[in-house]
């Protein structure tokens, strides 16, 4: 299975977050919560953190598509990465380990990731539908000159 040069570069990115992971913790020594799972006790308040979890898959949707990935290929991915965030959160306390840790796996910061990322398809499917139905004027700029076009039904 060849991965491409977006999913090589994930790889090394996850790779990389779990060899500083296995690090940090070795570095702090062993806390008996350390890689004992908990679950978030959190709200669908929208807190920071939840802004933040929405606005990051938004966000992440539009870089993956823009570097080449299809849709669904960034759809996957975004949810992936937001899954494994939680789940560094449920095995690594943020009471020890700081912002390295998390309190817990939350099933409501996944709702944000999930709605930041199907926000960003939606807008992306209707954009794209209703740009190329209804065009009556185009422009052209090119270095040397810019073309002006206008079709007339």
């Amino acid at each position: 299975m060849k991965l491409g040069p977006i999913g090589e570069w994930l790889l090394v990115v996850i790779m990389g977050c779990f060899i500083a992971g296995t690090i940090i913790a070795f570095s702090f020594g062993q806390e008996p919560e350390l890689g004992k799972w908990r679950w978030a006790e959190d709200t669908l308040q929208p807190t920071e953190d939840k802004q933040v979890h929405g606005v990051g898959s938004f966000g992440l949707y539009y870089l993956f598509t823009s570097k080449g990935m299809t849709p669904t290929q960034a759809i996957k991915t975004t949810v992936g990465l937001g899954l494994f965030k939680e789940g560094i959160d449920a095995l690594v306390p943020w009471e020890t380990y700081g912002s390295y840790g998390g309190d817990g796996f939350s099933k409501n910061d996944v709702i944000y990731n999930l709605i930041g990322v199907g926000s960003a398809y939606l807008i992306d499917r209707l954009w794209e539908n209703k740009g190329n139905e209804s065009r009556s004027t185009y422009i052209e700029i090119y270095p040397r000159h810019v073309r002006f076009s206008i079709y007339l039904d």
